[in-house]
């Protein structure tokens, strides 16, 4: 039992404490529902890559896909938008960090007619949570903006 105990330990995401065996069930229960959560979002955002990807072949103009993800601490925002979109990174940064997030992380690749913007923040104090509704509003009516 001891040694399954320790397989299932080694599973988990690293933590700074060692637990006991009713601390560990209940961490791995917690981290299965966001694997969980965290694969259905990524599922959903496939389909919607693969809508717009048919639309962007057949030259219809894409409108931007913004979707943001909760995964505890780290927040990541992901901008999906056809090459006639004009965004600043600076703003969108901005806006992250003005609803308490500290970007850690931005990614850009250019997928033909498309462009996929990644952005992976944290939270900057655990008081602090980032409001990712707020967060996806702001970044909606910066797009309008832009426009």
């Amino acid at each position: 039992m001891k040694t399954l105990f320790s397989k299932l330990f080694n599973l988990l995401p690293p933590h700074p404490t060692k637990m006991s065996i009713p601390e560990l069930v209940e961490h791995a229960t917690i981290y299965v529902t966001q694997v969980q959560k965290r694969m259905e979002e990524l599922k959903q955002m496939k389909v919607r890559l693969e809508i717009s990807k048919k639309m962007t072949t057949s030259g219809t103009i894409v409108s931007p896909v913004i979707s943001i993800t909760d995964l505890g601490s780290t927040i990541e925002v992901n901008v999906m938008a056809g090459m006639d979109m004009r965004f600043v990174l600076c703003d969108i940064i901005s806006i992250l960090e003005e609803e308490g997030a500290q970007v850690v992380n931005a990614a850009y690749h250019n997928l033909g007619n498309m462009i996929l913007l990644s952005i992976h923040s944290t939270q900057v104090a655990s008081k602090i949570g980032v409001e990712n509704f707020q967060v996806h509003e702001r970044l909606t009516s910066l797009q309008l903006q832009i426009n």
